[in-house]
């Protein structure tokens, strides 16, 4: 099949087969140009990423999904197509469970794509990324979702990783391991927490309390008689008053 005729054929997969989750065309089409056979190839999560992966022959792919049947589905539509699906090793058990165990193989290209809940997205990049080989690729999708975004934010500033693409869709971001290997055990080394907390002390959000009391009259006058952008935004930036009812 043709990359094309994939995506439009892709079968139902997930939620009982009822819909895919399927990756954005363009990732789909960076695996189609930069596999090749004889890769070895893993991924948090299934989908129409897993039968890109297997349309390009690799040698072997490791796909980590809790639902059996979503490996089924793929499966079948492998046979169904003339895609061949011995190289696939489905691991169903969740990603969070499997890989601290695994004895995993080195690895040419590494897709987290499975549980984006906090914090397994880490537990899968912790678990894989020494295995990658250096020049392999890591690739985080779904980074419209703050798991994603917060694991590519901290792989742009790590001397270790080279961002190949941060997409403009903001579905997903590429990048190529540069450094062996990549968790050392010091975050001062980290430029991600070095630089944005210098002297080691986490700024930390302050989060509003349930219980905390109305704004009283003084206050809710204040947000009828304040000019907005030049007083009342500064302010509430900065010292959380004036509040609105």
């Amino acid at each position: 099949m043709t990359l094309p005729q994939l995506i439009q054929g892709t079968p139902l997969i997930h939620n009982e087969r009822t819909r895919t989750w399927a990756i954005d065309d363009d990732l789909a089409k960076f695996l189609h140009e930069n596999l090749e056979p004889g890769h070895v190839t893993l991924e948090t999560g299934s989908g129409l990423s897993t039968l890109v992966i297997l349309g390009k022959r690799v040698a072997h792919h490791i796909a980590v999904s809790p639902v059996a049947d979503e490996l089924e589905v793929i499966r079948s539509f492998c046979l169904e197509h003339a895609i061949d699906p011995t190289p696939l090793n489905p691991i169903v058990a969740r990603s969070q469970d499997f890989l601290p165990t695994a004895k995993l193989p080195s690895l040419d290209l590494v897709l987290i794509d499975g549980d984006h809940s906090f914090p397994i997205p880490f537990i899968d990049w912790f678990y894989t990324a020494d295995k990658l080989k250096v020049g392999g690729w890591l690739i985080v999708d779904d980074t419209n979702i703050a798991t994603g975004l917060l694991l590519a934010d901290f792989m742009r500033a790590d001397p270790k990783w080279q961002e190949v693409t941060r997409h403009p869709s903001g579905r997903f971001a590429i990048y190529r391991k540069t450094h062996h290997p990549i968790y050392d055990g010091n975050w001062e080394n980290q430029p991600f927490l070095r630089d944005a907390y210098p002297t080691g002390r986490a700024k930390l959000t302050r989060m509003p309390s349930r219980h905390r009391r109305p704004p009283g009259p003084v206050e809710r006058t204040m947000t009828k008689i304040l000019p907005w952008r030049l007083v009342q935004k500064p302010l509430r930036a900065k010292i959380g008053w004036p509040r609105k009812d």
